[in-house]
């Protein structure tokens, strides 16, 4: 796999995205969905379009993906196998990230918070309309052009696995899927299965809500993280809405 050193030559994280896997025979996208999708535990009609989207997307350079989409095509696309391509990897996906556009970067902060709020001690995070960026243990300095220094953490270091917590403001595009909500279980106990959670949930005019699998969400009754069902919205429709997942409110907006 990129054993001859080509991958050095990519300067973009998309570059080398589609190089990867190019490489590995994921040429259509859709083996690769389907993969994406399995490793997500959501295997449903509506992940496996949102996947394939995605991935164009992504290869083109056109989004970047959150970061448990980000760990998982490290994990798919055996990227640990060469550590010289791992550093190379993240260092790409952490400048991609820092030299997104002023105009995105509202939509991708929501969307990646979305994805992992559990990770909010580590990563820059909405807070109050504002981005706060939060000290972390696994900062790593890279060079930006005119001699400016920039900061980002290696999002291997950040790998937790499912994280569904609550999320108030969800801004995304069509095709998008970000984890908004968590249903847990009674007494700090296993999460529900997904005939019980699905009981509540409310039909959107904007898009689906799904089964995102088992992960953890934060409870300070019971003092840390506990087994929660997350709770996946695949944006479908342009348009704004409120709705409320268990009892908690969600404003919802989708773009094109």
């Amino acid at each position: 796999m990129a054993g001859d050193g080509a991958w050095a030559a990519c300067g973009h994280w998309h570059e080398l995205l589609d190089m990867l896997c190019a490489e590995q025979g994921y040429l259509d996208n859709m083996a690769l969905a389907e993969q994406l999708c399995a490793a997500q535990g959501n295997q449903t009609q509506a992940a496996f379009d949102a996947a394939v989207k995605s991935l164009r997307n992504w290869r083109q350079g056109i989004h970047m993906p959150q970061r448990r989409n980000f760990l998982l095509l490290t994990k798919i696309l055996k990227v640990d196998r060469n550590d010289d391509l791992r550093v190379h990897w993240n260092r790409l996906y952490g400048e991609a990230k820092v030299r997104r556009t002023p105009e995105a970067a509202p939509r991708d902060a929501v969307a990646m918070d979305a994805a992992a709020p559990a990770v909010r001690a580590r990563w820059p995070v909405i807070a109050g309309g504002g981005l706060m960026v939060v000290a972390a243990a696994a900062l790593s300095a890279i060079h930006l052009g005119r001699g400016e220094r920039e900061t980002f953490i290696d999002p291997a270091a950040s790998l937790e696995g499912i994280q569904a917590e609550y999320v108030r403001n969800v801004t995304v595009q069509v095709g998008d899927a970000v984890i908004i909500h968590g249903a847990r279980g009674n007494d700090c106990g296993d999460a529900p299965s997904w005939e019980s959670a699905s009981v509540l949930l409310p039909r959107l005019v904007t898009g689906t809500l799904s089964d995102g699998g088992v992960g953890t969400r934060f409870s300070r009754r019971c003092g840390g993280r506990i087994p929660a069902r997350a709770i996946l919205f695949t944006a479908r429709v342009p348009g704004t809405e409120q709705t409320s997942l268990y009892g908690d409110e969600i404003h919802i907006r989708v773009t094109n």
